[in-house]
């Protein structure tokens, strides 16, 4: 996940700083995160403002002036703190609201221009998995299994698991700012009792689907975590202190009993939308959609038969942060959690994965891409170059389905998954390789994207597609690619440790693709080793 890309002045070289962002429907927060050289990690700032960016947008599907102006104004002064933390770059995600938007790509570029800011949606899915990954590595080591409740404004994410494994998860379509623009309320702001019931009908149907599926695995306890869990129960607590029957503790957080959560609701409901601004701990925009949150909370308790959920403050920042670590610092991270290349080696193999031969083409790939580096043809981009290999990885996917046209299949699959890890554009930008691996040098499908190749994305896809030509036995018989340079003239050689003719009659048809999509010609030539 990339984002803006800021100066490193004043820090010491071997630290990194780092600004993460979770642009969620109702809140946007920063978090500033120093690792040292060894990956371990300070919160250096964490700072929130309730943006309600998906106000009026669960309607009409589109996200409303009003709420994209306060957002962009949010965001214009989390840069500002970036810039004043001297971070080297800001990584930021959004959530339910810009999922379903259908003016998301506008906003979307209208942040980047004014902010200098560049947000990537991730699927419900990942955001239910960094939740996870955020609780999980501020808990004490355990072999509990917990059902994880995370009320969004415009989404609702659960999963159950340990510390080694994930059940299952699943993102629904209720959250606090969903539901409260969802039913119609009293002028005043107030929600009779029977519209209260309404929302939480709503959220019953929704969790449905998913309810089987849940009800197959076993769970120690529920931890509910983000801001609707937190102010309700701040709320209660002092309800309980009034009766002096002061709410329990754990280590996994506060102690919410449903009992209270049913108090807290009525109360709520029952209030003008004025007196609940005026309450102890409530900001005023968290008192315009918590009756709608606690609707949800509350249903979800009755659908999972909850006597309790412990509330936790970690949330999905915390794993933007333990993700970045584990990923950049792996001997710091905790352990558990599957990789990126692990969930992508299990969506490999529910369709088609030769190991042997797609690890050849992702040698080989990363191979020609870093050596197009050396000869100018592509800059640096790690990024690209890990999805490149990923790529690779999924290149004959498709098979799975029929071998003729397995490239548009295979392209469909990928781009149409909810690859864990990954953000939205990072999955479409695998879709594009896996699609070109096969005839680099055609346009895109629809389904892939409007946006044009950049030029690295160019190289990839023909570092991708060589590759391919250069295992077309699926011998592994090249050893090593090295591109040179001579007047202007480039020059590909090819090692390989037995004869490959009929990956020495793929050379024309490389020359004809790369000479369309790269606009250079080439000359290769293969070397026997032996």
């Amino acid at each position: 996940m990339v984002g803006m890309d800021l100066l490193k002045a004043d820090v010491t070289p071997s630290v990194r700083r780092i600004g993460f962002i979770d642009l969620g429907s109702n809140s946007c927060r920063l978090c500033v995160v120093e690792y040292d050289e060894k990956g371990q990690m300070s919160v250096l700032s964490r700072v929130k403002s309730m943006v309600r960016l998906g106000e009026g947008a669960f309607v009409s599907q589109t996200l409303q002036s009003a709420a994209i102006n306060r957002t962009i104004q949010c965001l214009q002064e989390f840069a500002e703190i970036g810039r004043s933390f001297r971070v080297e770059k800001i990584v930021a995600i959004g959530t339910a609201a810009l999922r379903m938007a259908v003016n998301r790509q506008a906003f979307l570029d209208t942040v980047k221009e004014q902010t200098g800011i560049s947000i990537e949606i991730i699927s419900g899915e990942e955001e239910a998995r960094l939740i996870r990954v955020g609780i999980f590595n501020t808990l004490p080591k355990t072999k509990k299994s917990y059902l994880f409740i995370d009320i969004g404004g415009g989404s609702t994410e659960l999963s159950i698991s340990d510390a080694k494994k994930i059940d299952c998860l699943e993102s629904i379509n209720v959250g606090c700012v969903m539901v409260s623009d969802a039913v119609k309320k009293c002028k005043d702001g107030r929600v009779p009792w029977s519209r209260f019931e309404q929302m939480m009908t709503l959220v019953e149907t929704k969790v449905q689907h998913a309810l089987e599926m849940f009800q197959k695995f076993d769970f120690s306890d529920a931890i509910a975590s983000s801001g609707t869990a937190l102010a309700i129960y701040r709320l209660a607590a002092l309800e309980a202190e009034k009766q002096k029957k002061p709410l329990d503790r754990v280590i996994e957080g506060g102690v919410l009993p449903i009992k209270f959560v049913e108090v807290m609701a009525k109360k709520l409901a029952s209030m003008p939308l004025s007196d609940r601004q005026k309450l102890s701990g409530l900001s005023e925009a968290r008192a315009e959609v918590i009756v709608g949150g606690a609707a949800v909370l509350l249903a979800l308790m009755r659908t999972f038969k909850l006597k309790y959920v412990l509330v936790t403050e970690s949330n999905l920042q915390d794993g933007q942060r333990f993700d970045f670590q584990a990923r950049h610092y792996p001997q710091q991270s905790h352990g558990g959690d599957l990789t990126r290349k692990q969930h992508v080696k299990l969506f490999a193999k529910r369709y088609h994965y030769e190991n042997a031969h797609c690890r050849q083409v992702e040698r080989l790939a990363k191979q020609l891409y870093k050596g197009a580096i050396e000869v100018g043809l592509a800059s640096e981009d790690e990024r690209l170059v890990e999805l490149l290999g990923y790529a690779a990885r999924l290149h004959d996917v498709g098979i799975g389905i029929a071998y003729d046209d397995h490239y548009r299949h295979g392209a469909y699959l990928v781009r149409h998954s909810h690859l864990l890890g990954f953000t939205d554009v990072e999955i479409e930008t695998m879709a594009r390789l896996v699609y070109l691996h096969s005839r680099p040098s055609e346009p895109l499908v629809d389904f892939l994207g409007s946006k044009r190749l950049s030029s690295n994305e160019k190289m990839a896809a023909m570092s991708l597609f060589m590759a391919e030509m250069l295992d077309k036995t699926h011998r592994s018989v090249v050893g090593n690619v090295r591109w040179t340079k001579d007047n202007k003239r480039l020059k590909l050689e090819v090692r390989t440790s037995m004869k490959a003719e009929i990956e020495k009659a793929g050379t024309e048809k490389i020359q004809k693709h790369f000479k369309r999509l790269i606009g250079q010609s080439i000359k290769i030539e293969f070397l026997d080793e032996k």
